[in-house]
């Protein structure tokens, strides 16, 4: 605990710039740990600026719930969410402790969470303002702008995350090259040492190679316009093919002038009318949009306001309503019937408009597929196209061969289930009963060695023997067929007892399994609310449990000061009284400070001597360094010869 304190007092001496230490921190209140945690996640650019002291209470709880909600922190395990958040927003110690930690332990993630939970947080709307077909429409463009941003933020991600070790390759493929270009140069300048007249050679190549780019860009120039000429050639082609395809055109001059002066109407009532007024709605759309967007992030009072407002609005256009028809009375409208008549035709001309414009883009659409069908017809099939008798022969040859395919396809699907049913009843006659799997693979030894021989000799005679005996063939062998059918006829009579079996255990086990599927699925539905059921009480007892651990721990100090209380109480009450636990307490108090005071008075004492103390051990260090002396020279061995005399307060030595 003091290791997770350490560290959240260091970061947050760093991240905020505050001055805290343990013991500062450690005394904090519960609104100043809020505060702090405020802060600490508004430089996160989780929030706006919030006073835990000054702004109510109740918008101070949701706007810190938001904060948190928006870096995603989590309860911790085995905490109840609903405890979690009250403690929390109580100003729990430990829990605040908690937070400020995670939040300090993983600032990155913090802060990108923050980062796009500014841009990917969805505004909470009313459902009767959401009904509205604006709102709609803007909510559909901002889930889209969301959505593309998603994709923005992780292409810039992974950009980053690449940058670095791709502008590492850049750099280590340009020195390379760049030694390679040195090489380069040198070599050219070794050649080019001997050679006379480089100036001129150099600027020679110089001008061809301009006149090489040069070329390049006029070919590509010149591809380009051929591209142009071709599409243009196509268009104009494709122009061409519809004007002379339209049969509802007039022919005559004047059907031809009455037709264009439709057009050119038409085009004026689009151009003056309809397009301008369509560009009027989307400029005030996207000014009401701007101003939207403009303003600040919209909290629960500001859209009360506003649905205020509206309904305001709303009850004064009404009451409007209501005086201007008191006002007007029995009085008729002359121009009434004028009015729906005009908004009539103005309903029906808009309609038109649309009508029209749908229709030439639909049109047009048709003609880009009719050109582009006829360009590939005419690339399969060339300049030659049916026509006429050719076609219609053509047309009944495709029907009579599509007659026959069905018809063949047809047999076809009839003997697949025909063998599907053979292979089944196969099977389970050979699960019955394996010998005849045996005797059907002897058979089919038997029958494959008679058809090899068959066919040698078919192909040795086939040469000699006429229609005649190829038809006498043909009645052998449809012989031999039904003498294999009447072979395969009684086990087709055992079969049909045991597929009948089969059949009824079938029905059974599809019974049965109905029956378990539905018992299984009872159970599950009975026991998904009774598992509920099961840990919502689970969850009861735990939390249950935790309050009678409190309230055990709580009782148990009142029972302890009850009964110091009592002892205090009696001995109150009693002729020879004990001292009581004031007096005890407070002597002992006296006794600490008389300890403490005599302990300053040694200090004193001792900071008084430590001047002469130090004097003296220097001098006693000295006393020891020249004994030291004195003991090295003594066992040493004398260098030369000489004579010491020895007194009883000194001490000399000659040397000779």
């Amino acid at each position: 605990m003091t290791d997770q304190m350490k560290f959240i007092v260091k970061e947050i001496n760093q991240t905020l710039g505050r001055n805290y230490d343990l013991i500062k921190f450690d005394a904090l209140g519960e609104k100043q740990l809020l505060q702090l945690l405020v802060d600490l996640l508004v430089f996160f650019k989780a929030g706006e600026k919030l006073d835990i002291c000054e702004d109510e209470t109740e918008h101070v709880s949701i706007r810190l719930l938001e904060m948190l909600g928006n870096v995603k922190l989590r309860p911790p395990s085995g905490v109840d969410p609903a405890t979690f958040r009250t403690q929390l927003l109580a100003g729990d110690a430990r829990t605040v402790h908690h937070v400020l930690y995670w939040l300090l332990s993983n600032q990155e993630q913090v802060i990108n969470t923050a980062y796009l939970a500014r841009y990917l947080k969805i505004p909470e709307i009313p459902p009767d303002v959401a009904r509205n077909n604006t709102i709609q429409d803007l909510l559909d463009v901002y889930n889209s702008l969301i959505d593309e941003f998603k994709d923005v933020h992780k292409r810039t991600r992974l950009l980053q995350k690449e940058k670095a070790t791709e502008i590492i390759n850049d750099i280590k493929e340009m020195a390379v090259e760049r030694d390679i270009v040195i090489k380069k140069l040198e070599n050219v300048q070794v050649h080019l040492a001997d050679v006379k007249n480089k100036d001129d050679l150099l600027h020679e190549s110089k001008l061809l190679r301009v006149q090489q780019e040069r070329a390049k860009e006029l070919k590509a120039q010149y591809e380009t316009q051929q591209t142009q000429l071709k599409t243009a050639s196509d268009q104009l082609k494709r122009y061409l093919n519809v004007i002379h395809g339209q049969s509802a055109i007039p022919k005559t001059a004047t059907d031809v002038i009455k037709h264009l002066q439709e057009e050119i109407q038409l085009n004026n009532y689009l151009v003056k009318e309809k397009l301008p007024h369509e560009c009027n709605n989307l400029q005030k759309e996207l000014n009401i949009m701007q101003t939207v967007a403009m303003e600040q992030h919209p909290t629960r009072n500001d859209l009360n306001g506003i649905q205020e407002k509206i309904s305001n609005v709303n009850a004064e256009i009404e009451q409007l309503v209501q005086q201007k028809l008191a006002t007007s009375g029995s009085q008729e409208d002359k121009l009434a019937p004028f009015r729906q008549q005009a908004s009539v035709i103005k309903r029906n001309k808009d309609a038109s408009a649309a009508h029209v414009h749908e229709l030439n883009a639909t049109l047009k659409e048709h003609e880009a597929t009719l050109a582009d069908v006829q360009s590939q017809v005419k690339q399969l099939l060339g300049d030659m196209v049916l026509r006429g008798e050719e076609l219609k022969k053509y047309v009944n040859s495709l029907r009579t061969k599509s007659t026959v395919y069905k018809r063949q396809r047809a047999n076809l699907s009839t003997f697949k289930v025909e063998a599907g049913i053979l292979t089944r009843t196969l099977q389970i006659i050979c699960t019955a009963d394996p010998t005849v799997e045996m005797a059907l693979l002897n058979y089919k030894k038997m029958k494959i060695d008679e058809e090899e021989d068959i066919e040698k000799d078919a192909k040795s005679e086939l040469t000699k023997k006429s229609f005649h005996d190829l038809s006498q063939l043909v009645a052998q062998t449809a012989q031999k067929l039904s003498e294999v059918r009447q072979e395969l006829q009684p086990l087709a009579d055992k079969i049909k007892p045991i597929k009948h079996d089969f059949q009824t255990v079938q029905q059974q086990y599809e019974q049965k399994k109905r029956v378990y599927e539905a018992t299984s699925i009872n159970i599950s539905s009975q026991m998904e609310p009774l598992k509920n059921q099961l840990k919502a009480l689970t969850d009861e007892l735990q939390i249950k449990e935790g309050e009678w651990k409190n309230l055990r721990q709580k009782i148990m100090k009142a029972e302890s000061l009850q009964e110091v209380v009592m002892f205090e109480m009696k001995n109150s009450m009693q002729s020879p009284r004990q001292p009581s636990k004031m007096e005890s307490m407070k002597r002992k108090i006296t006794d600490l400070e008389d300890i403490v005071r005599n302990l300053e008075d040694e200090q004193r004492a001792i900071s008084s001597r430590q001047g002469a103390v130090e004097e003296q051990t220097r001098l006693w260090q000295n006393t020891l360094d020249l004994l030291r002396c004195k003991l090295k020279t003594r066992s040493e061995p004398a260098p030369r010869q000489g004579r010491m005399h020895i007194t009883q307060h000194s001490q000399m030595l000659t040397l000779s």
